[in-house]
């Protein structure tokens, strides 16, 4: 049976305190750290953090790279090794400047992959994404009868219509989306779980496909009228439950009530369960991101445009959204004037596009011919 080592959870708890209001990092994030610790606690059966030295790192680091999945023989990825050390080094780092601090910074520096273990993990990997006809037929398979399908149906259109992350959707309240303007305002100051605790202006992303915007629009309209939401309550409301006979289950009613879930945790089993209902492979929420940008990035944008995406996503930085630089930050209501007017592909190519038949080649040559042939304005 596994020992609690007080004083290690009180300092735990301290730690995530200083993350939450000093880092302001998100609920998700501070969950990262909190499972690095369980590593570390796994490997030192719960001994004092005080004993941490520059040889228990190393012998970590060697246990860390060889532990196994959960139920599988496949050891963990580099990748997720170099989060796990990289985590813990941000804790004994904070750890080294409490009073009475008997952690030796040098030693920190061991938590560590080699340099090639290190550039193999942060070497960026291709995102698998769904394409907006498999989100489609996700959509349509979802037939809206009950107040839970609904909200479902909604809550993966939204995520495909914003782009925004799963656990700022889930704390969005009624108030933060503006009907007339078709605008989302992701405030922290309202409750807003954003990364960094972020102020994010979003627009409404212009699919090629009206059908997402109407089943949210519905789910938004149907709670504001029908169920007589007030602007503070949920959005995307949990769903209502239930007592079973002899009261030992619970069962879905499949209405909601108007609360918040208590993690982002329950929307992705939504998406899970959803897509493989419509035998589609399960894409998580944040692929919709990855979806979006690699759509847009075949549309002609100006560097002002790809500026305007990147904020619509929360990026600080172009170059995070499409790997260059462009614009210095644009106003907000521009922003949402560019998003809006984008428009995706080329009405002469785009059906082109990835098919090289003989065909497609020569019309494909056609079309620049008569482009080429056509006087400048």
């Amino acid at each position: 049976m596994k020992k609690t080592n007080y004083k290690s959870e009180m300092t735990k708890r301290n730690f995530f305190a200083f993350l939450k209001n000093s880092e302001r990092f998100s609920d998700d994030s501070i969950h990262a750290y909190e499972k690095a610790l369980l590593y570390w606690e796994d490997f030192t059966k719960t001994d004092d953090f005080s004993s941490f030295d520059d040889k228990q790192a190393i012998t970590f680091r060697d246990w860390l790279k060889g532990k196994k999945k959960n139920g599988s023989e496949q050891s963990i990825s580099l990748s997720y090794c170099y989060d796990v050390l990289r985590h813990l080094r941000k804790f004994f780092e904070w750890l080294s400047q409490q009073p009475k601090s008997r952690i030796n910074v040098t030693h920190i520096g061991f938590l560590n992959l080699s340099r090639k273990d290190s550039q193999t993990a942060i070497r960026v990997r291709k995102v698998d994404t769904p394409t907006f006809e498999e989100v489609l037929k996700v959509l349509e398979n979802i037939k809206g009868e009950t107040e839970v399908e609904k909200r479902d149906r909604a809550l993966i259109a939204f995520t495909l219509l914003t782009g925004a992350r799963i656990s700022a959707i889930t704390s969005l309240r009624m108030k933060n989306f503006d009907r007339r303007r078709l605008i989302l305002e992701q405030d922290p100051a309202s409750g807003v779980k954003t990364k960094f605790s972020k102020q994010i202006i979003t627009a409404l992303f212009p699919l090629p496909n009206e059908k997402p915007l109407v089943f949210f629009l519905e789910w938004f309209d149907y709670l504001e009228k029908e169920r007589k939401f007030t602007p503070n309550q949920p959005l995307f409301p949990s769903t209502k439950r239930e007592q079973g006979k002899e009261s030992i289950s619970y069962y879905s009613t499949g209405l909601v009530e108007p609360l918040f879930w208590n993690s982002a945790g329950s929307a992705r089993k939504i998406f899970e369960k959803r897509f493989i209902e419509a035998s589609i492979p399960y894409y998580h929420p944040h692929t919709f991101r990855h979806l979006i940008v690699k759509e847009f990035i075949k549309a002609r944008l100006t560097e002002e445009e790809k500026k305007a995406i990147s904020q619509n996503l929360g990026h600080e930085d172009v170059g995070t959204t499409f790997g260059s630089y462009g614009y210095g930050k644009i106003s907000a209501d521009r922003q949402i004037d560019i998003v809006k007017g984008i428009k995706i592909g080329h009405p002469e190519t785009e059906s082109i596009i990835g098919d090289m038949s003989d065909a497609s080649i020569k019309k494909l040559a056609n079309v620049l011919k008569k482009a080429l042939a056509e006087p400048e304005k």
